[in-house]
C-alpha cells in the first residue's frame, strides 16, 4: 500500500487509522482578509496543539492540514504543532483555494511557474523546509468556473499528473462540484484520485449521486456548523448515499478555519465534535459501524494511496 507525504514524514496507508479529510490548525490569513474578517486569525501554536491533543484523544490519528498558498500556509508553525503532538499524523497541501483568496498577481503567472513551484512543494519540501506536501488543492467560486477558476483546476490537474499525489478541491458552498469533475477529466485526471470539499453545504442527493458514480469521493465538513444547515439534513443525504451503494465515496472532517469554532481559542464545536458527538449520533440514526468505519478509515486511505 502506498506512503503518503506527511510534516514528520512519510505515512503508510496501513498506519492512517482514522482520518480528518480537511482541516485548518495554522496559518497566517492575508492581511486583507484580516482586515475584513479577524475570525480568520488562526495562529497560536499552543492553542493549536492542545486542541489536536484532545482530538487524538477522541481516536484521531491522521489529519489534512488544508491551508493552501493563498490562505497563508505557515509550514514551520505546523511542524511545531506537528512536534508537540507526535501521535498525531499531519498531512501538509500544496496549490491554491480559490480566485477571491489570491493576490491578483497569481494570475499574470504562466501556468508553467505555479506548476514548478507546487510540484517543488511536494518533490523537495515547503518554503525551504524539507516538509513536503501529500496533496495538491484547486478551487472554484460560488457557481462560476471562469478563466481564474479553470486556471487554479487546471494548475492542479498537472500537478497531479506529474507527481500522482492526491487532488483536493474547494467547491464553494457545495457547487460547481460536477463541473470541476469535468474539467478534470477533460486534463486527464482520474476522479478516483480527486475529492471535492464542502459538498454538504448543498445536500442534494441527486447532484451527490452523479458525482460519486464517477468514482470521485465527496468531503463532508460541515457537522455542527448549524449556520449552514442542521446536521439532520446532511446525515439524510449520506444514509441515501449508502442505501444507494455509494457510501466507499464519502470523507469526513471538520473544516474549523475560524478560532470562533475551536474551544482552546474560546469557541467551539471543537475539533473533537465529528469523533465525539457527530459519530455517536451517526450510529444512532441507523448508519451501521461498518459504514462509520468506512467513511473514518477505509476511504480516506483509499482516496490517499489510489489503492
Amino acid at each position: 500500500m502506498g506512503a503518503i507525504n506527511a510534516v514528520m514524514g512519510e505515512v503508510k496507508g496501513e498506519d492512517l487509522g482514522v482520518v480528518d479529510y480537511h482541516e485548518h490548525l495554522c496559518f497566517n490569513a492575508p492581511p486583507w482578509l484580516l482586515r475584513e474578517d479577524r475570525d480568520f486569525k488562526l495562529d497560536d501554536v499552543e492553542r493549536s496543539a492542545a486542541e489536536l491533543r484532545d482530538w487524538t484523544a477522541a481516536g484521531g490519528r491522521t489529519i489534512i492540514e488544508m491551508s493552501a498558498i493563498d490562505f497563508g500556509r505557515d509550514i514551520r508553525a505546523v511542524r511545531r504543532i506537528a512536534r508537540k503532538v507526535p501521535e498525531a499524523q499531519i498531512i501538509a497541501i500544496t496549490g491554491f483555494n480559490k480566485p477571491y483568496f489570491c493576490d491578483a498577481a497569481i494570475f499574470a503567472i504562466p501556468d508553467k511557474d505555479l506548476i514548478k513551484r507546487c510540484v517543488r512543494d511536494i518533490e523537495r519540501g515547503i518554503d525551504g523546509t524539507d516538509v513536503k506536501a501529500g496533496l495538491v488543492k484547486g478551487g472554484t467560486g460560488y457557481n462560476t468556473m471562469n478563466d481564474q477558476d479553470r486556471k487554479l483546476m487546471r494548475i492542479a490537474a498537472k500537478v497531479h499528473l506529474e507527481t500522482g499525489v492526491p487532488l483536493i478541491t474547494h467547491t464553494e458552498a457545495g457547487t460547481m462540484g460536477w463541473e470541476q469533475i469535468e474539467l478534470l477529466a477533460d486534463e486527464g485526471v482520474d476522479p478516483r484520485r480527486v475529492c471535492l470539499s464542502h459538498m454538504d453545504r448543498n445536500p442534494d442527493f441527486w447532484e451527490h449521486k452523479r458525482i460519486a458514480a464517477t468514482g470521485a469521493f465527496l468531503g463532508y465538513d460541515c457537522p455542527g456548523k448549524t449556520k449552514y444547515g442542521p446536521d439532520e439534513l446532511r446525515i439524510g443525504v449520506l444514509q441515501r448515499l449508502i442505501d444507494a451503494g455509494l457510501g466507499g465515496q464519502i470523507l469526513l472532517g471538520n473544516d474549523l478555519g475560524r478560532p470562533s469554532y475551536w474551544r482552546h481559542y474560546g469557541g467551539g464545536p471543537g475539533l473533537d465534535f465529528v469523533l465525539k458527538k457527530h459519530v455517536p449520533r451517526l450510529r444512532d440514526e441507523g448508519i451501521s459501524a461498518a459504514a462509520i468505519d468506512a467513511i473514518l478509515i477505509n476511504n480516506p486511505r483509499r482516496y490517499l494511496t489510489g489503492d
